[in-house]
């Protein structure tokens, strides 16, 4: 029992001995292999440390000389500081990149120096592309080709070139440390198979996504950057004059081309400024920061601003209030409205002209109903315009012009577009009155009618004076029977009228027996009275178409129209030779008169008016010679 118990023992003691051996061997091999490990580690994490700083200093060079092309020409010695100390890191890690740690292997020395990765050469002509624009100086441009090639090497092959250094390092580091964790043994298998499951389970897709985010969030800010430029890109381009200024000071941080354009300036002298110095009123000013404030907005308010050569414009103005970049700012868009508000002052003043002539203006559309009318107009019809507006403007016809009248009107309307004359109207009193009336056709854009544009003047007066005027030329005042002139005027239509319709007629020469006796016994006024009364008497014994006319003194004349035989002049004579032997009873007495009456014959006698006159007269004076009282043709020997 002893000898077995010593055996156990023994062999216990052994196995505890060479189990104790080997996991000393296993914990010195461990050691050894935890050393080796973390001394390959952190060369390994050295490399691939180096490697990440330069992926990020790559990418912040990048952003900033994009920066620089985006402030028109402006190097702001902070950005040009950052480039400058970035370029130096970069330039200093690349250089310590190879000499870190232990010897790179081979599969690193392909991605530095091998004709397919050459991410040493590229390294080297980045950062030196990178200093010559930096140290170029002046505007840079976004079309530069220089700027391309560095932004185009950020943002893609450069970096996955590092990517990929950082990745053949990493997989380096791995397959040693595996190698390695191997040797530990079974005692270590657990805690291997732990760190390889961690590594290649838990941590590996970590990083991996972890990557993936990395780059998402990369790829979503380039998008939101590129969304930005090309928003701005279109504020700029656009016809409307768009502004972005501070809240808190007004001080103004953007404008697009077509503001400064409205106000005559360039952006470098307009971004700055301050927006309350562009006001013309300042009573404006205030009134929109008063309405700003109290609702945050202001929506198409007319605003006079002041030009850059202190012309005053007129604007229509809205500002909202906004962030950007987390700062309180207004957004403002302007429009310039000055030719607006000028067409609205001539129309104001258009208006008040029409207000106040003194000649009558309607308006109607396309189907002739009133739309406007002036004060004039009412005057002048004593229609108000209350009563005349949807009407149609013939409710004013005087009944003068016939249909014929109002055809040609509207026929030369259609044709020319405009019509001009002497028109009879009627008054809201039933009162005739004269016009004279001018219409104009209005077109749309079309060619269409849309209105017709009436201006008349009264020209009744006028019309009145030259009635009177007219009547005092060819109307014997004494009598009111027309005078020489008429007579003769009307003896040339008798003529022509008589040719056209193969007619004649007959002229009547009458002079008074006995007149000079009454004027010397009862006085001119008698006499005056006595031939008054003839002109009734006379009248009495023609037909209204006839023409009854003093010549001078004593002496009548009467155009019989249509005849041709002599029975009806011979009655006629028959009527006045009857009417003047009657008794005129005047002032101052009794008077008693009688005619001599010759009478021509047209066309048997003569051919022309003076023809006939002579005839008529000398046929007249036959009879006088040969007891008075009585008519004579001038054909009669």
């Amino acid at each position: 029992m002893a000898d077995l118990g010593e055996r156990v023992t023994r062999e216990l003691s052994i196995r505890y001995i060479a189990v104790l051996a080997v996991l000393g061997f296993l914990a010195i091999l461990s050691f050894i292999g935890l050393a080796q490990l973390i001394s390959e580690t952190k060369g390994s994490g050295e490399h691939i440390n180096i490697a990440g700083r330069q992926r990020m200093l790559v990418e912040r060079i990048g952003f900033g000389v994009n920066r620089l092309s985006a402030l028109d020409g402006e190097r702001p010695a902070e950005i040009l500081t950052m480039l400058t100390q970035a370029l130096d890191q970069l330039d200093s890690r690349h250089r310590q990149l190879m000499n870190v740690g232990s010897p790179p292997s081979r599969a690193i020395l392909e991605v530095f120096q091998s004709p397919e990765w050459h991410l040493d050469a590229d390294m080297r002509t980045f950062i030196a592309r990178s200093r010559s624009l930096l140290n170029r100086g002046g505007m840079i441009a976004g079309s530069d080709p220089v700027l391309r090639d560095i932004s185009s090497a950020a943002a893609g092959p450069l970096l996955a070139k590092l990517d990929e250094l950082t990745a053949r390092f990493q997989s380096e580091s791995e397959e040693k440390s595996r190698q390695l964790l191997i040797l530990q043994g079974v005692s270590l298998g657990l805690m291997l198979g732990m760190l390889l499951l961690s590594a290649f389970g838990v941590f590996h897709p970590m990083m991996e996504r972890l990557r993936a985010d990395i780059l998402e969030r990369y790829r979503v800010a380039e998008e939101l950057r590129r969304s930005e430029e090309r928003l701005w890109h279109i504020l700029d381009d656009s016809p409307v004059g768009v502004s972005v200024s501070r809240r808190d000071d007004g001080r103004i941080i953007f404008a697009n081309r077509r503001f400064t354009d409205i106000l005559g300036m360039n952006k470098q002298e307009f971004i700055g400024s301050y927006a309350r110095d562009h006001y013309v009123d300042d009573s404006q000013r205030r009134a929109v920061l008063a309405t700003l404030r109290a609702s945050g907005h202001i929506d198409d308010a007319e605003v006079e601003f002041r030009r850059k050569d202190g012309k005053p414009f007129w604007s229509l103005l809205s500002i909202h209030g906004t962030e950007m970049q987390q700062e309180p700012v207004n957004l403002a868009w302007i429009y310039d409205i000055t030719e607006r508000k000028a067409a609205e002052q001539q129309i104001m003043l258009a208006s008040k002209v029409l207000e106040t002539v003194g000649e009558g203006v309607v308006i109607t559309d396309a189907e002739n109903q009133i739309v406007f009318v002036n004060p004039a107009f009412s005057t002048i019809t004593e229609y108000s315009r209350e009563e005349v507006l949807g009407q149609n403007p013939g409710f004013l016809h005087s009944g003068r012009h016939d249909d014929e009248f109002y055809g040609a009107m509207w026929s030369q309307l259609k044709r020319l577009g405009r019509w001009s004359g002497e028109v009879w109207n009627r008054r809201k009193s039933g009162e005739f009155f004269a016009e004279w009336l001018s219409i104009s056709v209005i077109r749309d854009s079309g060619g269409n009618v849309s209105h017709y544009v009436a201006v008349f003047t009264d020209i009744t007066h006028r019309k009145e004076d030259e009635e009177r005027v007219w009547r005092q030329a060819n109307y014997d005042s004494l009598t009111g029977l027309p005078n020489r002139s008429l007579f003769m005027d009307r003896l040339n239509q008798a003529v022509r009228q008589s040719r056209r319709e193969a007619k004649g007629f007959a002229l009547m020469f009458l002079d008074l027996d006995g007149f000079k006796a009454v004027n010397d016994t009862l006085g001119h006024a008698a006499g005056d009275v006595l031939l008054q009364r003839t002109a009734v008497r006379l009248s009495e014994c023609v037909r209204s178409s006839d023409t009854l006319a003093r010549l001078a003194g004593d002496e009548f004349v009467v155009i019989l129209q249509g005849v041709s035989g002599r029975t009806e002049p011979t009655i006629v004579a028959g009527k006045i030779l009857d009417q003047l032997g009657q008794p005129y009873e005047l002032e101052g007495g009794i008077a008693h008169i009688q005619g001599s009456i010759g009478i021509a014959m047209f066309p048997d006698d003569a051919e022309d008016g003076p023809g006939l006159i002579k005839l008529a007269d000398a046929a007249m004076y036959a009879v006088k010679r040969t007891g008075k009282n009585n008519f004579r043709f001038a054909g009669d020997a």
